[in-house]
């Protein structure tokens, strides 16, 4: 009888080109980033995460933090505080 192995979702493990990717969708959002966003919560929680991330390596939490920067930028375009900047 075989046994199923479960795998975590903290798991993922990416290859160099997979982190250089990532890396390059948080850089766009970050470089020019209008101070409504880079002062709100939300966007600090999210460096949080992606430091935390990258430093463990782990490839979750740094799509978790790549997830709500990208929420906090889209919720402040859709309210009108600034035009998207990347």
């Amino acid at each position: 009888m075989a046994r199923r192995r479960r795998v975590r979702a903290t798991n993922i493990l990416w290859d160099v080109n997979e982190w250089q990717r990532a890396w390059e969708i948080v850089i766009t959002r970050i470089d020019g980033v209008p101070d409504i966003v880079a002062e709100q919560v939300t966007f600090h929680h999210a460096l949080d995460m992606l430091d935390c991330g990258f430093t463990r390596g782990d490839a979750f939490q740094f799509q978790l933090g790549i997830l709500m920067m990208m929420d906090a930028c889209n919720e402040a375009i859709e309210r009108g505080d600034c035009r998207q900047w990347w």
